[in-house]
């Protein structure tokens, strides 16, 4: 237990800032709500609010009266960048069921992937009739990077068609759903199992460009799924290991810039299909709820279940 923190003055910076002061006002109409964005946030704003609600502003804190930022999303790396991140500030984020909807997304594709969609779309639109039979997940290997909520549920769906699931987390810790899992210092010996390869652990100092050479070489016909961030993949690696043919295929939700500049070669790689970042797309009331939940704990004097080590990042 520790001493029950007050607020009164909430600043939002999010583009959903007036349906979410709506939302939040018909639930705790005791608080004065302030809507701004990256370009008319103030200093003055800073020292007029104690909590904070946002998800890609990067602000600096010091010198502040914020005591307290929520994340309208599940990460917080945006919040992180650039500023260092006062130690009295509490850290908190939203998690809804992102899982879900996320394990659903990978699930979607690598059925697609297996039931050869793309590859029957294409023989359609020629006119070709090329009698291939479709693969089955069912005894396939998922590897799973990120043991987290969204590692979980994605393990979890995996595992009901057939799948074995190895999860690659920071300690190797075991935990189910995942039938093993593995330190991330091993997750190059255990790529050449990977029918897919998943990528669902939080962006950090020690995961950005974790998905580079030294896995992509040891994979063998693996098909990857981004629903992370694009920092944590080598782009150059990326490209490199489909033209290898180490990796068969890929789906991409999320990138190192967004929305993806028109030059970039993931455009035209071949056997990749992008999607503008829609894998697990934060819906009003689970932002709404987690903020409200969290200040609940906070008014108790009790530790969120929601909070974050800002200097590990999750």
């Amino acid at each position: 237990m520790v001493t029950p923190l007050r607020f009164s003055k909430i600043l939002i910076c999010d583009r959903h800032g007036d349906a979410l002061v709506a939302y939040l006002t018909a639930r705790r109409p005791d608080l004065v709500y302030r809507v701004r964005n990256g370009n008319t946030l103030t200093t003055a704003d800073l020292a007029w609010g104690d909590a904070l609600i946002g998800f890609t502003v990067s602000v600096d804190l010091e010198g502040s009266s914020i005591r307290w930022v929520h994340s309208t999303g599940a990460g917080v790396d945006r919040l992180l960048r650039q500023h260092r991140w006062p130690a009295d500030v509490t850290l908190t984020r939203t998690t809804g069921e992102l899982g879900d909807r996320m394990a659903e997304y990978c699930v979607g594709h690598a059925l697609g992937s297996s039931q050869r969609l793309l590859a029957f779309h294409r023989d359609q639109t020629k006119q070709r009739w090329a009698p291939v039979e479709p693969a089955t997940l069912s005894g396939t290997t998922a590897v799973i990077v990120g043991t987290g909520s969204v590692g979980t549920a994605i393990a979890s769906r995996f595992g009901a068609l057939g799948c074995v699931t190895i999860g690659v987390s920071r300690r190797g810790r075991p935990q189910p759903p995942f039938d093993r899992v593995h330190p991330v210092r091993d997750l190059a010996e255990v790529a050449p199992s990977a029918r897919w390869i998943l990528v669902a652990a939080p962006l950090t100092l020690e995961t950005r460009g974790l998905i580079g050479e030294p896995v992509l070489t040891r994979c063998q016909g693996a098909f990857l799924i981004n629903v992370a961030r694009g920092e944590l993949l080598d782009t150059a690696a990326f490209l490199a290991a489909l033209e290898a043919g180490t990796l068969v295929g890929a789906v991409l939700d999320v990138f190192d810039e967004e929305p993806l500049p028109a030059d970039s070669p993931l455009w035209r790689a071949p056997e990749v299909l992008i999607t503008p970042h829609i894998a697990g797309v934060t819906h009003l009331d689970e932002a709404g709820d987690a903020f409200l939940n969290a200040l609940t704990a906070l008014e108790a004097g009790a530790r969120p279940t929601a909070a974050v080590d800002p200097v590990r990042g999750y």
